[in-house]
């Protein structure tokens, strides 16, 4: 097509030519130019918003630690160890349980382990004692309600006499490994309730600690020296 016939179509046709170019023109630069800057905004606000969320939320969380008693939350953490502890402690519990029976009035015949190699949270201990049956209710309620968190599962009688009865006791003693992750920065503080207060109020009154446990000592049996 010669110069003269483009000029002429130019000419003819420019009223068109003129706003197809300027559109078109426009369009890439929306699509290739302002749209993407358009998107890259968008996420950088909500970027923003996050980060001035998460900051809140830090400032709140650091204003609660910082409004914490160190000592009275150590002492509540310790009470809670006490109660429910990471390992078995199998010589805390036999003591523990030697001193129950003894201030319930009844005397240990025997006691003895359950299974202890499973990956469990709890385990067993199998006891025989002597003792008044009208006090059974009461070596009961003093296992269960004990600080440290055991259940009867089991329980067997058997009468020797009227003033004495022979008790075959099996009970669940609970404990829990410490969880290995305490959440990240930005998970909630956990709190404590009016429930959570009350129990430990119990478990300190039973069994008044400070940060490590009380181990019940029996009475030692027999001589020292077995020579004197």
């Amino acid at each position: 097509m010669k110069k003269e016939e483009l000029l002429k179509f130019y000419n003819t046709y420019k009223i068109f030519i003129f706003p197809a170019v300027v559109s078109l023109c426009s369009l890439i630069l929306i699509v290739f130019v302002i749209y993407p800057q358009i998107i890259k905004l968008i996420g950088n606000q909500k970027s923003l918003g996050d980060l001035t969320n998460k900051s809140e939320f830090l400032a709140t969380k650091v204003s609660a630690l910082e409004s914490y008693n160190g000592e009275d939350l150590s002492k509540k953490v310790g009470l809670s160890l006490y109660s429910y502890p990471q390992d078995k402690d199998f010589g805390f519990v036999i003591g523990l349980l030697q001193n129950i029976s003894s201030q319930s009035g009844y005397s240990i015949v025997s006691i003895s382990l359950g299974d202890t190699s499973k990956a469990d949270t709890s385990y067993t201990v199998k006891m025989e004692l002597i003792g008044s049956s009208s006090l059974l209710p009461v070596l009961v309620s003093n296992i269960e309600n004990s600080p440290r968190l055991m259940r009867v599962a089991s329980l067997e009688t058997s009468s020797k006499d009227t003033n004495s009865t022979n008790v075959a006791l099996t009970v669940d003693v609970l404990y829990s490994p410490l969880p290995k992750s305490f959440g990240s920065d930005d998970s909630p503080l956990p709190s404590i309730s009016a429930d959570d207060e009350q129990v430990l109020t119990k478990i300190s009154t039973a069994a008044p600690i400070s940060g490590t446990q009380t181990i019940f000592s029996s009475s030692p049996r027999g001589k020292t020296n077995p020579f004197e």
